[in-house]
């Protein structure tokens, strides 16, 4: 397993449960999102699809990376040693 710690509870309980706390995301592209980041072992296996928008954040978000989910919902998390820590779904814009 690649997630190691979560952000929130919310994202671990939507990884678990498939249960969404939030308005408007996209509870098909999270799930995916995330299971895709829980069985990458680097970072190139995630931003394999340009669609997900994989980059690296900055100011106090600095050695994150994020995923676009849909609208303003991003998965933000850190990356070290082919595991993701950390592990978000926010809207931080």
């Amino acid at each position: 397993m690649a997630i190691k710690s979560w952000g929130n509870s919310a994202t671990q309980r939507l990884f678990a449960t498939g249960k969404s706390a939030w308005s408007g995301l996209d509870v098909g592209k999270a799930l995916n999102r995330l299971a895709a980041l829980n069985v990458a072992s680097r970072l190139d296996q995630i931003g394999v699809l340009k669609s997900v928008g994989l980059h690296p954040l900055k100011g106090n978000r600095k050695g994150q990376w994020a995923v676009n989910v849909n609208g303003p919902w991003r998965l933000c998390f850190r990356f070290k040693d082919g595991h993701a820590y950390d592990v978000e779904i926010v809207d931080y814009h």
